[in-house]
C-alpha cells in the first residue's frame, strides 16, 4: 500500500474512467492511495478533499484480485491517514451500504449531506428512478478530535 505519486495519473484515470466506469471527476493522484502486490497495482482509492466534506470514492479493486480483501485495506488506509478531524462522507449505489458499514459508515438520507455530496446524491437518485437503481448518501463520524 502506498501513496499516489504524480506519475500514477494516467493509471489513475485508466483504472477509474475506463476499467471500473466510475465518477470521472475529481481524480487528483495526490488523493489516492495505490494497492501493489508484485509491483502490480490492483487497486486503489482516494477521499476527495472537497471543502467541509470529504468524499471516499473511487474505491476499484482489478477483477481477477476481487475477494481478497484489498478494497477494505484501500479504505482503512485512506481513512487512517484523512488527516482532518470530522465526519468523512460517501455515496454509493444502495446494495453497497452494507460493505461500508464494516468501516463504521452510517446510511443519511440525501438531504442531510452536505454539498456537492447533497447534490450528487440526489441527482444519483433521480437518475436512479430512470434507471433502476437507488443511491445512498453514508457519514463515517469521527469525533471532532479524532483525525
Amino acid at each position: 500500500m502506498r501513496r499516489a505519486v504524480e506519475a500514477d495519473q494516467a493509471l489513475i484515470r485508466q483504472m477509474v474512467i475506463r476499467e471500473a466506469d466510475l465518477d470521472p471527476t475529481s481524480l487528483h493522484w495526490s488523493h489516492f492511495v495505490m494497492a501493489e502486490l508484485g509491483g502490480e497495482v490492483v487497486g486503489l482509492g482516494q477521499i476527495r478533499p472537497h471543502r467541509g466534506c470529504p468524499e471516499l470514492g473511487s474505491i476499484y479493486t482489478r477483477s481477477q484480485f476481487e475477494g481478497q480483501g484489498i478494497a477494505g485495506a484501500v479504505i482503512n488506509r485512506l481513512i487512517a491517514d484523512w488527516p482532518q478531524p470530522g465526519p468523512i462522507y460517501l455515496e454509493c449505489q444502495s446494495h453497497n451500504t452494507t460493505f461500508y458499514q464494516r468501516f463504521g459508515f452510517k446510511e443519511i438520507p440525501w438531504y442531510q449531506a452536505p454539498m456537492p455530496l447533497k447534490f450528487k446524491s440526489g441527482l444519483g437518485n433521480f437518475m436512479g428512478r430512470i434507471f433502476g437503481f437507488r443511491v445512498s448518501a453514508m457519514i463515517l463520524d469521527r469525533p471532532a478530535g479524532q483525525a
